[in-house]
């Protein structure tokens, strides 16, 4: 940084806390939280979720493995076969 913006930022007052909106913030966070825990534990005892991953993962690994199949067929049909 250049020497006059170093100067600038050095005349700046420090931040203060205020004390008041942080506690505050604090409790609305830790209520909203408190909510959210209560409705999940809640849900996750009535649903169980669908995971997008346990579909395509298995999915993947299928038509992996197919297609390694089929490259060790065909290679064997080019090299072993007359």
């Amino acid at each position: 940084m250049s020497e006059p913006l170093m100067g600038l930022l050095a005349d700046l007052p420090s931040a203060d806390v205020d004390r008041v909106r942080a506690d505050r913030i604090r409790r609305r966070c830790h209520t909203r939280l408190a909510r959210r825990a209560a409705r999940m534990s809640g849900a996750r005892a009535c649903v169980r979720r669908f995971k997008p991953a346990e579909v395509w993962q298995p999915l993947v690994a299928l038509l992996g493995a197919a297609y390694m199949t089929d490259v060790i067929v065909q290679a064997v049909r080019v090299y072993f076969l007359p």
